[in-house]
């Protein structure tokens, strides 16, 4: 079986053995694809520099809204957009987290990659309504929630404007009954899977463990979800491939 991995930090492995062992581990389990997705200027060289190595890694360059940046990084940005294939994230809005000014930044990179026709991935906490409101006006091509925390209602709206779902662990938890729901409200062409390696001590390789997780509670068998997600995460990184 083959798997996707939509959204991990491989450059915060604390140690270059750690990687290395995490990158064998996941070719030994079938990972065939994984987002590695940047949250600074400050590891946008590393993020880059690791997708040359291995190219199973696709890159993936933002701000994150609980990050600062030099003056000068939405023009850098664009220079690693204009002439990187990668996606454009880890960006996103943050009701807890986010510091002053994350939403005008969300929204600048947000127009880069739409400009750039690049996918986005996501992160939001606790801001659904003002993302939707950004993300109408931007109008991205595609984009990726990442750790999906909104609600199943929400689901069927940001899916219509290009929205992919992408879920974690969390899922094995039983006591996340509104998670779960919005898992079975994805349509399955929409439907993700991600490790956030190293968090946890994880490497790409737990992808197992969410596909599994996933089948059990969309009653599929497991090489099939396998398939699908697989198949979705190829077809949200298009032209990256």
């Amino acid at each position: 079986m083959k798997y996707f991995d939509a959204h991990d930090h491989l450059q915060d492995f604390p140690s270059e053995d750690g990687l290395g062992a995490a990158l064998r581990a996941a070719a030994e389990a079938g990972v065939e694809g994984m987002l590695c997705c940047g949250t600074c200027p400050e590891d946008w060289g590393r993020v880059l520099e690791l997708a040359g190595r291995d190219a199973r890694v696709k890159p993936c360059f933002g701000l994150h809204p609980w990050l600062t940046a030099e003056e000068g990084w939405l023009q850098k940005l664009e220079e690693f957009v204009r002439r990187v294939p990668c996606c454009v994230g880890e960006i996103g809005l943050d009701g807890v987290k986010g510091l002053p000014g994350h939403e005008e930044n969300f929204a600048a990179q947000l127009e880069l990659a739409a400009r750039f026709g690049r996918p986005a991935v996501l992160h939001c906490v606790k801001s659904w309504g003002r993302l939707l409101e950004l993300l109408k006006a931007a109008r991205p091509d595609r984009f990726m929630l990442h750790a999906y925390g909104g609600s199943p209602e929400l689901v069927k709206d940001l899916a219509a404007l290009g929205g992919y779902f992408s879920f974690g662990a969390e899922i094995q938890d039983p006591a996340r009954a509104r998670l779960r729901a919005a898992l079975a409200a994805v349509p399955q062409d929409r439907l993700l899977l991600e490790t956030e390696a190293p968090e946890r001590g994880a490497g790409p390789a737990a992808v197992i463990e969410v596909a599994a997780a996933a089948a059990g509670l969309l009653d599929r068998p497991a090489e099939e979800l396998a398939a699908l997600t697989y198949a979705n995460g190829l077809r949200f990184i298009g032209e990256l491939k």
